[in-house]
């Protein structure tokens, strides 16, 4: 579309927002977003799975920029052009996440007009942007919040030729091709990796519960969920309309008797549930999912059958998989799993599983969420696994757009064993084409429609994913409460355990092998060879960077404990003594200040 249709389409019939962006398959057309909507879902736009709802609201803008406001990213959005923000070659239009991004940054600016009584930014000649330079140098802005302000005045006026007069700058480019740091200062130093690794003593509990679920546990809780699969089928809700039977008397009677026959080998009783009061009640309705019949007549109708089995009112309603995995020598729960936790156990596993897998491979949050079940390869030749997957950060076309769909890796992770065992109890566990589906329920067929403004992405998110976390451990601790183990998983001293943090903690680990723990060192060691053979070990993946950055800090510190060693009357001996001394005083003179941080 070219730039003089793109001027004109916002002043036409209110034309689609995504009016030139590629969209997904499951995008709606009468749902998309329309220009004069007051808040606009760029979601359909975006192809991620895992990533959340992204939107803009127009409301925050004072009322007489908001029209200008919503041309001008309607323009960004759809406009193809290449646009210079600052010095340099021109780059592409941003991604629609980026998009998002835009709007607070551009808020502040328009406020500090609005506040100086400008109706027009036609006026913002280099002194008036001079003059909110130096106001920002006064607000408790960061320094990265001042940046972006500067590069969204520049975006702004790249879009000059499209927006209205309201947002239209003045020709001359915004303090010409001066650089961020040349005008607001050199910003402070970064102190390390700004993500912090998960504490040890968190750590390692963590792990090795999640693969207790994946080593120990999986079997049994597969089976039970594959159980509650078929069981809910037989539920109103879930069948479909073609398979509403009529069930004679004699039919429904038998089938009953069948279940009641079933329960009694098993030796449990009637589905039931303990009242506050003590006494117990039938659940009716997991009756019928046993029997394949409507539960809710059997009081009316099948009374008799069901006084004739002599069978007591349970505590709960069970599922019928007898449980066989041990734990300690006795298992590890009661004989059956039951229908109300098999949900919360199938989501513990699966949690389980992306704890490992982020672990022991260096994938980024989303490229593990974003993994389908034809993902994992076993290579003879090598004797490795591999995982395939699409990469979404830094995939771009050859004018710098970023791929909206994402591209294919070109050269697999290759995985350590136990990441790849996580991903087949992934792969045993879903019929779904992903590992990490957004509801692991069953949608019912009928009944109350689900909300319309849902998320396309048919993947947990990183937030759905880090709440997970939390979730898993604190079973976790209930369970060892409950079991008088000792091995709970302590809280994290840094805070909330997130799916980046793996990742980080990974590569720390890589570097900082644990001294005088040899077989972790070795495990480590091999760790290291399975994520360097693979994807984490090229440069695209972002992960050998992650590596140099934890070599890098490892000096520093022990830098810091050499010096601290001398200072105290530590003694050095033999032909190089002199020359650590004057190395160890030079990288600290180098580095002052920097051995303080804290991680």
């Amino acid at each position: 579309m070219n730039s003089h249709a793109l001027a004109l389409a916002p002043v036409a019939a209110n034309p689609l927002v995504l009016a030139n962006r590629e969209l997904r398959n499951d995008a709606r057309i009468e749902g998309l977003s329309r220009f004069e909507d007051a808040t606009w879902d760029l979601t359909p736009g975006i192809f991620e799975d895992h990533s959340t709802k992204t939107t803009l609201t127009f409301e925050v803008f004072p009322e007489r920029w908001r029209t200008a406001v919503k041309t001008y990213f309607w323009h960004v959005i759809n406009d193809e052009t290449l646009r210079p923000l600052a010095s340099g070659p021109a780059e592409a239009r941003p991604s629609l996440r980026t998009v998002s991004f835009i709007r607070p940054h551009l808020l502040r600016l328009l406020d500090w007009f609005e506040s100086k009584n400008f109706e027009t930014l036609e006026k913002a000649t280099p002194k008036v942007l001079d003059e909110l330079l130096g106001d920002l140098g006064t607000t408790g802005l960061t320094y990265a919040q001042k940046r972006h302000i500067i590069t969204e005045t520049r975006r702004l006026w790249s879009y000059r030729d499209l927006v209205p007069s309201t947002l239209r700058l003045p020709a001359v480019a915004p303090w010409l091709d001066e650089r961020s740091y040349d005008l607001l200062g050199r910003p402070p130093q970064r102190r390390g990796n700004l993500t912090p690794r998960i504490a040890d003593e968190t750590l390692v509990p963590l792990m090795a519960w999640a693969m207790r679920f994946i080593e120990d546990f999986a079997d049994d809780i597969i089976a039970s969920y594959h159980q509650y699969h078929e069981l809910i089928k037989h539920e109103y809700r879930h069948r479909p309309s073609a398979q509403q039977e009529s069930i004679a008397p004699s039919t429904r009677k038998k089938r009953l008797r069948l279940a009641l026959r079933e329960l009694k080998d098993a030796g449990l009783g009637l589905p039931g549930r303990v009242l506050p009061d003590g006494t117990r009640e039938v659940r009716w309705q997991h009756l019928g999912r046993l029997a394949r019949g409507p539960g809710a007549s059997y009081p009316r109708y099948d009374q008799q059958v069901i006084t004739r089995s002599k069978l007591f009112i349970d505590d709960d309603a069970y599922l019928m998989v007898p449980c066989t995995r041990l734990l300690d020598g006795k298992l590890w729960r009661g004989r059956y799993l039951t229908w109300d936790e098999i949900i919360p156990l199938t989501t513990h596993l699966q949690t389980a599983c992306f704890i490992v897998v982020s672990y022991l491979s260096g994938m980024r949050p989303g490229e593990v969420l974003s993994l389908d079940r034809d993902c994992l390869k076993f290579d003879t030749s090598t004797g490795l696994w591999n995982v395939v997957g699409k990469r979404w950060k830094s995939a771009k076309e050859k004018d710098g757009q970023k791929v909206a769909q994402g591209s294919q890796r070109s050269v697999p992770w290759v995985v350590h064993p136990v990441a790849a065992q996580a991903v087949s109890v992934l792969i045993r566990l879903e019929a779904d084409s992903l590992l990490f589906p957004n509801s692991i329920r069953p949608k019912p067929l009928r009944g109350q429609k689900a909300p319309d403004n849902l998320r396309p992405g048919r993947a947990r998110t990183s937030s759905q994913i880090g709440t997970d976390i939390i979730n898993f451990v604190t079973w976790v601790n209930k369970y060892c409460a409950l079991n008088a183990r000792a091995d709970t998983i302590p809280e994290d001293p840094n805070g909330r355990i997130s799916g980046s943090r793996f990742r980080r903690s990974l590569a720390w680990h890589l570097v900082r092998r644990p001294r005088g723990l040899v077989a972790a060192a070795i495990q480590y060691g091999h760790v290291a060879t399975y994520v360097t053979q693979g994807y984490s070990g090229t440069y695209a993946s972002g992960f050998p960077d992650e590596l140099s950055m934890e070599r890098w800090l490892e000096r520093i510190e022990d830098v810091q404990a050499l010096e601290t060693y001398l200072d105290g009357g530590g003694h050095v001996s033999g032909p190089a003594a002199r020359e650590l001394n004057h190395r160890t005083r030079q990288a600290s003179a180098k580095f002052l200040g920097r051995c303080q941080w804290k991680f």
